[in-house]
Formats: C-alpha cells, structure tokens, sequence
C-alpha cells in the first residue's frame, strides 16, 4: 500500500499559475515532489529544473509507488484530470484541490507575483531613476506579467492636452495610432473606472489615476494564441495600473522637487547656485577634452527706471519675457540662469568667443523685438569672456565677463563688449 506523504506537493500545470505557485512554495518549508507538464518549455517547467525540482510529462506515474502526494494541484482546469483526482482522492486519502479552489488559488497567488514585481519596481525607484526608465521598466514588467504581445504606457500632457506615449513595447504605427485614438475617445468616460476595460476587441486598457484624476494609462494588446489571456488579464493589469500611477507620480513630484531646488521662482530659468555649480562641471570637461566655451553676462538697461515708473510688477513682467526670449534663442545644451536682480548669465558649451558674440546679437535682437507694454524701449548690454583666452578657473572668467558688461555700459549701453 502507498504512503501518502502529507508535506509533499505534487503540482499539475506548469503555465503561469503554475510558475506563481512555485515561487511561493519554494521559500516555504512546504515541499514540491514534481511539477507535471505536456510541454517542457512551459516557464514553471524551467523554474523547477533551475530549482532542482523533479519535472515530468505524466501525472500518474507519483501514484504507483509506494509513497504518493499529500496534496495535489491541478492548475490546468482539465476537468477529465480533475475526475481522475478525485477518484485516486477517494481511494488513497490523497487531497486534490477541486478546479474552482485551484483557480483561486492561481489567482490570488499570480496577483501576489505581480505584487512582488512591482515592488522591485518600487525597489529601483530609490535609486533616483528617472521617469523614462520607470515607464520602460513598468509596461515591461506588466506586458511580461501579464503574457501580453505588446504594450503602451501613456500619459497625459497638461500643456498640449495631448496623450503622450511613453513607452512602447512592440505596437506598430497603424496599431499605434487606433489605440490612441480610442484612449483619447474612452478614457475621459472611465474617470470612476478602477478596473482594466477593453480598448478594441484585442486589447485592454487599464486608466491610472491618481488624486481623482485619469493622468495616463496602460495599454496591452493580445493578438495569436495570446487572445486567450486577454478576459483573465483583466485584474491583473488593473493591480499594475493602480500601483504604477502611485510609483509614476512619485517620480514626477520628485522630479518637480528637484527642478524647484534649481529654478529662479519669477523667471523660470536656473538659479544661481545651479549656474556655479555647472560652471565648474564644464570647466573640468573642457580642461579635459581640450573644449572652448563661452560666457555671456547681461544686465538690463535702465530696469530702476522701468520699476520705479511702473512699479514692480511690470518689472517682474519684463524680466520673465526676457527670460523666455533667452531661452528660446539658445541650445539646449546653453545654461541660461539668473544671476541677481535684473543680470542673466549663460554658459554657452564648446562655443569660442566669436561664437558668443554672435549669440549676443540674437538675444539682443530677439529682446527688441518684444512688446513690453511700456514706453520705454527695453535694451540690454552684455559681456563676453571665453574659456582658456581670458582664463582657466571660473572666478577669473565671471570677472572678465562682468569687467567687459561694464565696458559695454560705460560705452553708452545696448551693446556687446568682450574681455
């Protein structure tokens, strides 16, 4: 007669409920006697062998000796194989969990593995990943959780009132462009919706929100074979979304943080602090690279005037679209900061002091181009120094800069002047 060893486990499924169960059991004193699957790529197959797990194709073979199972899972929802079970059950005390326990348990046991996963997530995100890489890495981990083809993260765009894509995994133009469509159409109607819904009769749409508000969403599409997984999905794509839009507002605040502690507050452009502090980063890259680069100082013509006739104000008004003008008129790459009261500094990268000069008349072309809603004409002067000619540490460079800013004032103002 057979003894049914009460610890061991024998498991029937090797899919993805299979693989959750595993997992779990295999950091628990609970002991898994074989994992059972026709297909011997299925992934709790491979996880058992990597575990030194038993694997086989035949269920009945831990049956015919003399010690049997004491619990059997049958994760496959066969219900012949079920009938077998509880046949063998009644005739050997062996407990065969019934197919609806076995979905439960599947289920509850998957949703934990996607629990696990984006608490890995959250994990990295105390590494200061930026928003980019979390996108990447949630609809990732959530096309892969979930046995999806392919994926959108997409989120919405305050400025342009667009939704933006984020991150794509395998949707091509013509598919792209329909699941955005349908987004754009169907997600401001799911504002009290915290469940994924279908998008299109082979993809789901999960909506993030947070603060009451719908900021994003994502999208898994299931095409092939994968059709199958799109109704069972649901739930699980419903718990990444709620737990993404937590991890992906965090990011933003933290980013939003971060840009504050280095932005001048009227004018939007970096602070002082930043400015010194990329003035030696660019220092060292040049002294190494054997760059040039440039510095241009600007200060307002006349501002007192401006403050003193139509108050501060209108001041503060004409300093943010010089701030603005300055900005559009620069690369990317240029530092644009303010250096104190009514002076700007830039810090052009890899540009001699023929380019800066050149530079210098764009902004000031650009800044007498601007309705200020004033009498007065608004004009600047600027002063040019320029890395190694007219010095080697920053201290020395800001001098030759500012020394020239008053040159160009003493010369009767709107003008560039440099060291």
């Amino acid at each position: 007669m057979s003894r049914r060893n009460k610890e061991k486990i024998l498991i029937i499924g090797g899919g993805r409920r299979g693989l959750a169960v595993i997992e779990v059991l295999s950091g628990s004193r609970m002991d898994i006697m074989a994992v059972v699957d026709i297909n011997p790529k299925a992934s709790g197959i491979k996880l058992a062998r990597r575990l030194g797990i038993e694997t086989s194709k035949d269920w009945k073979k831990y049956f015919k000796g003399k010690s049997v199972p004491g619990l059997v899972l049958n994760l496959t929802g066969d219900a012949k194989i079920q009938e077998e079970l509880d046949e063998i059950s009644a005739e050997t005390g062996v407990e065969a969990a019934g197919l609806l326990t076995n979905r439960v348990l599947g289920s509850l046991l998957v949703e934990r593995q996607v629990q696990t996963e984006m608490h890995r997530v959250s994990r990295k995100m105390a590494t200061d990943i930026s928003l980019e890489e979390l996108v990447i890495l949630i609809l990732s981990s959530c096309v892969k959780g979930t046995k999806a083809s392919g994926g959108l993260l997409i989120l919405f765009n305050e400025d342009t009132g667009s939704w933006d894509i984020r991150s794509n995994w395998g949707i091509d133009g013509p598919a792209r462009k329909t699941l955005i469509e349908e987004a754009e159409k169907k997600l401001p109607l799911w504002l009290e919706k915290d469940e994924a819904l279908p998008l299109t009769e082979d993809s789901l749409c999960a909506p993030l929100r947070f603060r009451g508000k719908v900021t994003g969403a994502i999208i898994t599409v299931f095409t092939g074979k994968e059709r199958d997984l799109l109704e069972s999905s649901r739930r699980l794509l419903s718990i990444f979304a709620s737990q993404s839009a937590v991890a992906i507002q965090n990011v933003l605040l933290y980013k939003k943080s971060q840009e504050l502690s280095v932005t001048d507050g009227l004018t939007g452009v970096f602070n002082h602090r930043y400015f010194q502090e990329q003035m030696e980063t660019e220092l060292n890259r040049a002294q190494r690279y054997d760059h040039s680069f440039s510095l241009l100082i600007i200060d307002l013509d006349n501002f007192k005037d401006i403050n003193d006739n139509y108050g501060h104000l209108k001041g503060d008004m004409v300093l943010r679209k010089i701030a603005a003008a300055i900005g559009d008129t620069v690369r990317d790459s240029d530092i644009v900061a303010r250096y104190g009261g009514d002076e700007f500094v830039i810090l052009l990268p890899e540009t001699d002091k023929k380019g800066a000069v050149a530079v210098s008349g764009r902004i000031r072309e650009a800044i007498a181009g601007i309705n200020f809603e004033i009498a007065e004409k608004v004009n600047i002067s600027v002063g040019v120094s320029a890395y190694p000619d007219d010095g080697v540490c920053s201290g020395g460079l800001v001098a030759k800069a500012d020394n020239a800013l008053y040159t160009a004032k003493d010369q009767g103002r709107n003008r560039t002047c440099t060291a």
